[in-house]
């Protein structure tokens, strides 16, 4: 692919960002999902994935696919817990107060 991008006149910053955007956005879909059931083999693929990417210099990012998938967690439940109106709300245990 990086051969072939740059045959049609890619810098290497785009194809950087269509690597991200797409090839690991991609891999990584709903990884907050699936990510606790994958087997310890699936997440050394994926991480062995990224780094192969990272080698070849389309991701410049040192950012692992764990560290990827805690980062969208932490970013949906923020989302849950600042809206109301978000479907998964509801399912959020009720805040108490303990007063220290």
């Amino acid at each position: 692919m990086p051969s072939v991008s740059r045959a049609h006149g890619l810098c290497v910053t785009a194809l950087q960002q269509v690597y991200k955007t797409v090839v690991v956005a991609k891999l990584l879909y709903a990884s907050s999902a699936w990510w606790g059931f994958a087997s310890a083999s699936d997440r050394q693929n994926v991480e062995a994935f990224l780094r192969r990417g990272a080698r070849s210099g389309l991701y410049p990012s040192q950012q692992t696919a764990d560290e990827i998938t805690d980062s969208a967690e932490d970013k949906l439940f923020d989302c849950v817990l600042r809206n109301n109106d978000h479907v998964l709300h509801e399912l959020l245990s009720k805040r108490v107060d303990i007063g220290l």
